[in-house]
């Protein structure tokens, strides 16, 4: 009996352990920082934080390096850990109805010890001490299978989490040995001026400690930049699509870029023809009678117009000769012829009432 009574104590004693372990289970930093010297900072700012190590260390040497880590992976790595989140809370769920069971089958083992005692001080007969071990023995070895049921449970908790911390850790970019950066007072940074919009990353620690041991732990950040983000060109427009030129004369070519804001507006100027015509900056130069296509790109996303240029030689008249009409000349003299009209014919009225009135 009383072994069995320090089984029961020594299951009990077990069981608090492994509530105290279950309470502080962190898979990945007992994998990497067994005395859990370092620190991550909660939250950092702007791409900067500071670690922190444990005081018992000193004259160490600490070094980081903040890996990228691609999209796509990262995604991989929040549904891991949102699957992982919602499996662990629904198994802690298990282990907490457990843990009020657990309390009152103690209750009922505590009563049945404390019944079959009452007996035994009693002096009960030999069928009442019977009666009161066997509830005893039976208190006990619910309570005990019970403490087994919830160890089982916690183990099952134990395993799941070290299989997502697995998932996510084979997921998790490593360090590179030749890019740690040294930092005398644990401060760390990104460039967050290098990247826009929302990126996740790796911050790696390596820590050597006096004695030469190296520890290394790593924690994950989501980091904002702050780099403008670029406005991609969408085409190309120049202000021709013909154009004749004299020999030795030039027009400057004007292209437009939509849209208006586009980043990158840098425009790569081509000639067909170099013998004919040359082009810098849009400016056409004349060569020498005969045909070019003059071709502006973009170099943001090569987008491409053309203006096809001919030359002639110079003296000829069908360079820009367009006749006038003479049209301005014929207006004025019937202009005037009309209004030479009206005028009579006011002047003869006026004459005509002033002789009736003679």
């Amino acid at each position: 009996m009383k072994e069995k009574i320090k089984l029961i104590i020594m299951l009990f004693i077990i069981m608090g352990v492994l509530v105290s372990s279950f309470a502080t289970v962190n898979a990945h930093s007992v994998e990497l920082d067994p005395d859990s010297l370092i620190n991550f900072p909660m939250i950092i700012t702007n791409g900067q934080g500071k670690i922190s190590i444990d005081d018992s260390e000193t004259g160490y040497t600490l070094y980081y390096q903040a890996v990228e880590i691609a999209n796509d992976v990262y995604d991989q790595i929040e549904s891991t850990s949102d699957y992982g989140k919602t499996e662990l809370e629904m198994i802690k769920s298990e282990i907490d109805a457990l843990a009020i069971e657990c309390d009152d089958f103690k209750t009922i083992y505590d009563e049945a010890v404390e019944a079959y005692q009452e007996k035994i001080n009693s002096g009960a007969t030999g069928t009442e001490l019977e009666e009161a071990q066997k509830d005893y023995e039976a208190a006990a070895t619910d309570y005990e299978n019970k403490i087994n049921e919830y160890n089982t449970k916690i183990d099952e908790y134990n395993t799941t989490a070290n299989e997502i911390t697995g998932k996510i850790k084979e997921l998790t970019p490593t360090y590179v040995e030749e890019n740690w950066i040294e930092t005398e007072d644990g401060s760390f940074s990104v460039d967050t001026t290098q990247f826009s919009g929302d990126k996740a990353f790796a911050v790696w620690v390596k820590l050597v400690s006096a004695d030469g041991t190296i520890t290394y732990d790593e924690g994950t950040y989501t980091m904002s930049g702050t780099k403008t983000e670029s406005i991609n060109v969408e085409g190309i427009t120049l202000d021709r699509t013909t154009l004749t030129l004299q020999e030795g004369s030039s027009y400057t070519l004007t292209a437009t870029i939509t849209p208006s804001d586009a980043t990158n507006k840098l425009v790569i100027w081509s000639s067909d023809n170099e013998d004919v015509a040359t082009v810098s900056n849009g400016r056409v130069m004349a060569k020498s009678s005969g045909t070019a296509r003059i071709t502006a790109t973009t170099s943001d996303g090569e987008y491409t117009d053309t203006c096809q240029v001919t030359v002639v030689a110079k003296g000829d008249n069908t360079v820009a000769t367009v006749k006038l009409p003479n049209a301005g000349i014929n207006v004025l003299v019937i202009v005037g012829i009309i209004s030479m009209i009206i005028i009579s014919i006011i002047s003869y009225k006026i004459y005509a009432r002033y002789k009736d009135v003679k």
